[in-house]
């Protein structure tokens, strides 16, 4: 700045291009942590767009959590394919993918009519960042689908079904049991979840809220609304919105499972 007076120009000019450089690389690092939400609904009953609406409705805009933004980019109908054949353009697209529907274990239906679905033990690996995937968090509101360790053989072996989609994904949760929808449980859910709440300790929490502010009895032998289940690894035990550890490198090692009884 100890310049003279015909250098100040030069010095004005350097010092807007390095202010512009800087925002740019700021804007850049913001883009960089954008996250992206999808949405996926079994085409049966209309309490499915409810419980599927009712949670991304909360990520319209832009929502900044932690160091991340995170947004909804898709919502639809599920298929197939958009789980299988073609979940680099779908689900595993996402960095959280939300689906509501008719489920029973390891399977989550897409449409009723034709009576397709996803059996998840048979579909590709989730997260896999060297092949394109970035899922990070699948989230399924269904009955059943998230069998955990009280589902397991005699064998205890309850690890082994869902090696095939944890190739990089960090969390799944749902229930184990049948599970009673159309309800708090969603929107309770995000507003934890943007409140930077842990991933699948803020899914319990809202199934335990509704469990106790419903005043309703279940009938089938699991108090409403269901029994809550999770899969996960050690190291993303934790993961919340805001901030999550590094990708798993996939397979059984070091899974774990949480679970309501």
């Amino acid at each position: 700045m100890k310049r003279s007076s015909c250098a100040s120009a030069p010095l004005h000019f350097n010092l807007t291009l390095f202010l512009f450089l800087i925002g740019l690389m700021s804007a850049l690092s913001a883009y960089a942590s954008d996250r992206e939400i999808g949405g996926y609904v079994d085409r049966a009953e209309d309490r499915f767009v409810r419980n599927d609406w009712n949670f991304i409705k909360n990520f319209q805009g832009w929502q900044t959590i932690g160091s991340n933004r995170y947004q909804y980019v898709q919502y639809f109908w599920g298929e197939p394919f958009e789980f299988n054949a073609n979940h680099l353009d779908f689900v595993d697209k996402m960095d959280l993918a939300y689906v509501a529907g008719h489920g029973s274990g390891y399977y989550i239906q897409t449409n009723q009519s034709t009576s397709d679905g996803v059996d998840l033990r048979n579909s590709p690996g989730y997260g896999t960042l060297r092949t394109g995937g970035d899922l990070e968090f699948l989230i399924i509101e269904s009955c059943s689908t998230v069998a955990s360790a009280p589902e397991a053989p005699a064998s205890g072996d309850w690890w082994t079904p869902w090696t095939s989609i944890f190739q990089g994904l960090h969390q799944l949760v749902g229930f184990r049991t049948l599970s009673y929808s159309d309800n708090g449980i969603p929107n309770r859910y995000a507003n934890k979840l943007k409140a930077n709440g842990g991933v699948w300790q803020s899914w319990f929490d809202a199934v335990n809220e509704e469990r106790v502010y419903s005043n309703i009895v279940a009938s089938d032998g699991a108090p409403y609304p269901g029994y809550a289940s999770a899969v996960m690894y050690i190291t993303t035990e934790n993961d919340r919105l805001g901030s999550y550890a590094a990708d798993p490198a996939g397979g059984a090692v070091n899974m774990k499972t949480w679970w309501q009884y």
